[in-house]
């Protein structure tokens, strides 16, 4: 059983549904899959950075953002920006000063920094994991049983096998839940920490 390409994928799609007439669907199910996925991943592999650079302390996200990690404004002594949501920053800068910012927000796809400042932000966010159709990613490279039994529950959904999607989708969102473990493993570094005196 090879899980080498796209093509790969969709063949053993395929075998593992073993049936003709479902073939040509085959891409849309994957594709299902991922809109799935984007939706509920957001691990260490899918976080990226960029430079961001406002107009008037307002600056477009990128198309792919899923969430961010850090937003850094990059001026003399680089500093971190604290989020606040958009009905508290409007209230705690009504005039719109100029200046340092200290605080960003974000509404719809823009992100917004107070106060007003045009220097570049070093922005750390969660990007969507783009389509296998058009390259392979960190997630088929590193987790193809999550593409296989993801596809198979979008197919068998369409086919209208119900009971047979529902174990599909258990076996899917269990890979999720693994990789979710391992990530936050990574990031805890599998370590304990107990806060107190020494006993």
């Amino acid at each position: 059983m090879s899980f080498s390409t796209n093509a790969d994928l969709q063949t053993q799609i395929g075998n593992w549904l073993a049936r003709d007439d479902l073939v040509t669907y085959i891409p849309d199910f994957v594709r299902l899959f991922e809109a799935v996925a984007a939706r509920k991943m957001k691990v260490r592999p899918q976080q990226a950075t960029t430079t961001l650079t406002p107009t008037s302390g307002v600056a477009a996200l990128p198309s792919d953002y899923l969430g961010y990690t850090r937003v850094t404004w990059t001026g003399t002594a680089r500093r971190e920006l604290d989020y606040v949501p958009p009905p508290v920053f409007q209230f705690d800068f009504p005039t719109q000063p100029t200046g340092t910012p200290s605080v960003f927000t974000i509404e719809g796809s823009n992100l917004k920094v107070m106060p007003s400042n045009d220097t570049a932000l070093e922005f750390v966010y969660f990007q969507r994991t783009g389509p296998l159709v058009s390259a392979l990613n960190w997630l088929y490279t590193n987790h193809f049983d999550a593409y296989l039994f993801g596809s198979l529950c979008e197919a068998n959904a369409f086919d209208k096998a119900v009971d047979v999607a529902g174990l599909w989708k258990a076996r899917r969102d269990e890979v999720f839940d693994e990789i979710a473990k391992l990530d936050f493993n990574e990031r805890a570094g599998m370590t304990m920490q107990i806060m107190g005196q020494t006993p």
